[in-house]
């Protein structure tokens, strides 16, 4: 029969051999363990936080892209929103510019409803192109600028951020 030889872990005869972790491995292995699990915890909190920003930059996006669309269904008037904006009564005249006049009463009201903190939008055009009346040759083009500024808090922190995005589009007649 053979013989079965072990072989002992150990530095002095007579000892018993070691199996498994000593504490301080185990120390060690918990305290890799908790760096790695914190490290997991702050990128998920900063992943929400990125996600909160963009919900709130789709918001403005839509409502800017809401008023743009208005003003390019009423492309024959682009003036006529010229200074809109949702902190103030809408400047169009209920006689001459009631189609623009309805778009800034809709428009407030989205925006009010957005659920942005503190969300203000306002309208500016500008002509590009000279007048079509002291100039026939003419593309009659309008610069259309739409800005939206809005807060964010973060509920960890005490800070408000004013963000603003503005929305620039070329608009001309058919």
């Amino acid at each position: 029969m053979k013989q079965r030889i072990r072989l002992w872990a150990s530095t002095n005869c007579g000892e018993i051999p070691q199996l498994g972790f000593t504490l301080l491995e185990a120390m060690i292995a918990a305290g890799v363990l908790s760096i790695g699990l914190l490290g997991l915890a702050g990128l998920s909190g900063m992943s929400l936080g990125k996600n909160v920003d963009a919900n709130d930059m789709t918001r403005v996006t839509n409502i800017a892209a809401d008023m743009l669309e208005r003003i390019q269904s009423n492309r024959q008037r682009v003036l006529d929103y010229h200074n809109t904006t949702t902190t103030a009564a809408c400047p169009q005249n209920a006689s001459t510019q009631r189609m623009a006049l309805g778009d800034c009463s809709q428009w407030q009201a989205l925006v009010a409803g957005s659920g942005l903190e503190t969300a203000t939008a306002s309208v500016t055009a500008v002509r590009l192109d000279p007048d079509p009346t002291s100039n026939p040759v003419t593309m009659n083009r309008f610069l259309v600028t739409i800005t939206v500024g809005w807060q964010t808090r973060r509920n960890d922190v005490s800070t408000v951020r004013n963000k603003t995005a503005a929305f620039t589009n070329i608009v001309a007649p058919e």
